[in-house]
């Protein structure tokens, strides 16, 4: 049996219905706990209360049972968010009082946010009790979350408490970079021997990506170019040089080209991705003048929004000097958006390094792409020439956009089907944007949401539908919330950016508005005056609304009355909220039923009507 014992003081705070002291609890209950003994009989020789006092306490010694709205561990990638609610209920239905979550949720693991407290006056078998904790990391982590709690169970017994662990993970949808090494583009003498290149992969954000694995076939590459591997593989990449490629360019004749390496790997969240690199480059003959831009490849500039600095470096392609080259293009006719702060230009030598310079700029008034040829003469008397062709585009710092269909919130009843609903992803100004990754997960939605698809990516968007993608909304219970979809894009100026389409739902139920009477039936004596009361509440505690007494309390059966004319209520859901006051003061003996009728709008929007009965007698 359980003798007097003293309360944590956390407990104590939580008891509504018992008294907490340094030494004992008692209870003016006449019945045993439940399983506990024989109840008491009220007689001479009652049973002896364990815990003080005359009779035991009255319950069942229920306990509350925490259920996390997600199975199995909370994965998150990096930069997203995500809402997971714990239901507390009763274990056997009863009402446990005193409910309260231990600690302070303000100093949660890092990502986690909710409340700064949270405590229930009563538990039962409903979802009444519900804790919502979001989860949205800044960075990849995992752990284990773990809340206590404590109680006073139904027979009124403060409990040692309970807990719930959630596990959680955060992941990085990350990407692999490669970059060649010499940068910008290699440039190699025909027949001087190999020039070294190497080519690095690193993650951007510097967490590891897996099972990178070099596709481009490495014995076709193009003429002069070769490599002693087969093909690359490396199963983590991160930063610093574990993962290299080394390359040779060994030209027997002058040419011209580019090299295109692609490559596939799994980013840091589990999707499959692809990545590619080209490479410059250009063999020439000895004695010759060689022209290369910095930045390398198209120029890009976003259009009115400043301008973007071109070097065209000027080198012979043996290291020797060569004299007098001068610019045959007119600096003064460059394309619209092109100029430069000479009107000429020219060099007394040219030899290695950056000596000789030329320094452009392109910043573009409108949407224009092009090519700007310069030639240039050199050697004594410029008997020689060469051109450089600088392909330039101008682009728009332009934002992808996701928008739902059907748009604003999507409704849908519970057990009426599935709702379908598309967001389709398009660019702000119609201009192109490339590599769109939704980075939030799909396997991992709120519930009643679902895809069809394992993963979303475009590599490609601007206008239109082309960029679609397909959801269901086929709701188990009653909910409301926001979905939220994070996506990651690289924009028309080649910016990486991020963006989130939020989804608000809510899902319904065709409940039922339900009329109580109190009494029921009215048995009364002739000359007495008896209130009774209709509570309204609906059959499943969710909302219904605009309920509308459609009987007409003018015209009621002899001797009943009600204060008013008319009655209605804006909601109706669980409680007193809701309660039609009637007054039955019979002067004559009377044997029969009031029927009260009544319409509302149940928790879908349906149209719906109900009626109450009230048998009623007055005897002498």
């Amino acid at each position: 049996m359980l003798g007097p014992r003293s309360l944590p003081l956390g407990v104590c705070v939580l008891l509504l219905m018992s008294a907490c002291g340094s030494s004992s609890v008692g209870t003016s209950s006449g019945n045993a706990v439940v399983g506990g003994g024989t109840p008491g009989t009220g007689g001479s020789n009652p049973p002896s209360n364990p815990l003080g006092g005359v009779a035991g306490p009255t319950g069942s010694n229920d306990s509350v049972v925490a259920t996390s709205s997600v199975a199995g561990p909370v994965a998150v990638v990096v930069g997203g968010s995500r809402t997971i609610s714990i239901a507390f209920t009763s274990s056997d239905g009863r009402t446990i009082s005193g409910f309260g979550v231990s600690g302070n949720l303000g100093t949660l693991p890092a990502g986690w946010s909710g409340p700064g407290s949270f405590a229930c006056a009563t538990v039962d078998a409903g979802s009444g009790c519900v804790l919502n904790l979001t989860y949205a990391p800044s960075a990849a982590d995992s752990g284990t979350l773990t809340l206590e709690y404590v109680f006073v169970d139904d027979s009124s017994m403060p409990s040692t408490g309970g807990s719930v662990s959630i596990s959680y993970v955060a992941t990085a949808a990350n990407h692999v970079v490669a970059v060649a090494s010499p940068t910008a583009q290699i440039i190699a003498v025909a027949g001087a021997g190999n020039q070294s290149v190497s080519v690095n992969f690193t993650t951007d954000d510097g967490y590891a990506a897996t099972d990178l694995t070099l596709t481009t076939d490495l014995s076709t590459l193009p003429a002069g170019w070769s490599s002693a591997s087969p093909g690359l593989t490396c199963a983590i990449v991160s930063s610093g040089s574990g993962c290299q490629l080394a390359l040779g360019y060994a030209p027997t004749a002058a040419s011209r080209g580019t090299l295109t390496l692609n490559y596939g790997f799994t980013d840091g969240a589990g999707v499959a991705q692809t990545g590619a690199l080209n490479i410059p480059y250009a063999a020439t003959s000895q004695g010759n003048v060689v022209a290369a831009a910095s930045p390398a490849g198209q120029i890009n500039a976003i259009e009115k929004t400043g301008g973007q600095a071109v070097a065209v470096t000027f080198n012979s392609d043996d290291g020797t000097a060569v004299p007098g080259l001068y610019l045959t293009t007119d600096l003064a006719s460059l394309p619209t958006g092109w100029s430069s702060a000479a009107t000429s230009f020219s060099c007394a030598s040219v030899g290695t390094g950056n000596g000789c310079q030329l320094h452009l700029t392109y910043a573009p008034t409108a949407l224009t792409r092009g090519s700007v040829t310069l030639n240039y003469a050199y050697g004594n008397g410029g008997t020689r020439t060469g051109s450089l062709n600088l392909e330039y585009a101008a682009t728009t710092n332009d934002n992808v956009v996701g928008t739902a269909s059907p748009t604003g919130q999507i409704n849908a009843v519970v057990g009426a089907g599935a709702q379908p609903v598309s967001v389709t992803f398009t660019t702000d100004d119609g201009r192109p944007a490339t590599a769109l990754l939704l980075t939030s997960s799909l396997a991992s939605l709120p519930a009643g949401w679902s895809s069809n698809a394992a993963s979303f990516a475009c590599s490609g968007l601007s206008s239109g539908n082309a960029c679609q993608l397909p959801l269901t909304y086929a709701p188990g219970a009653a909910d409301s919330g926001t979905l939220a979809l994070n996506y990651a894009y690289i924009n028309d100026a080649g910016q990486a950016k991020t963006g989130t389409v939020n989804i608000a739902y809510r899902a319904t139920t065709n409940d039922n508005i339900v009329g109580t009477a109190n009494p029921n039936p009215v048995a009364v004596i002739i000359g007495s005056n008896n209130p009774v009361t209709v509570t309204f509440t609906t059959d499943d505690g969710n909302l219904a609304n605009n309920l509308l007494l459609t009987s007409d309390l003018s015209a009621l059966p002899g001797d009943w009355s009600s204060s008013s004319g008319s009655f209605s209520c804006t909601n109706v859901s669980t409680g007193i909220a809701c309660q039609l006051s009637l007054t039955y003061a019979p002067t004559a003996a009377a044997a029969s039923t009031l029927s009260l009728t009544y319409s509302y709008n149940d928790d879908s929007g349906t149209p719906k009507t109900g009626s109450v009965s009230i048998p009623y007698t007055a005897t002498p």
